[in-house]
């Protein structure tokens, strides 16, 4: 059976710092909504009644999403990536 490990931090009301066997994790919020990031980069909204133990919690996003570089350039005639310096499609000839 595998053992698990989790431990939170208070940083005052709005702020919680989550210590887990994966890593550290950050959320922050009021009571009722809170935005979490998982030591994976994960980002989750939670959305709740407070007192109730009703919730809904939805992925939104990736942290390292929004560090990728822009999207790759594509040749108009034939739609295969080109690289980002070409002036034409190494595969149809097509000016860029």
């Amino acid at each position: 059976m595998p053992l698990n490990f989790r431990k939170s931090f208070s940083l005052g009301k709005l702020i919680r710092i989550n210590l887990s066997k994966g890593g550290l994790g950050v959320s922050a919020g009021v009571p009722g909504f809170r935005v979490s990031v998982s030591p994976k980069g994960k980002v989750r909204r939670t959305v709740s009644i407070p007192g109730t133990g009703l919730y809904h919690t939805k992925a939104v996003g990736d942290v390292s999403s929004a560090q990728t570089p822009a999207a790759q350039r594509c040749c108009p005639a034939c739609g295969r990536k080109v690289g980002k310096t070409a002036n034409y499609c190494s595969h149809c000839g097509h000016a860029i």
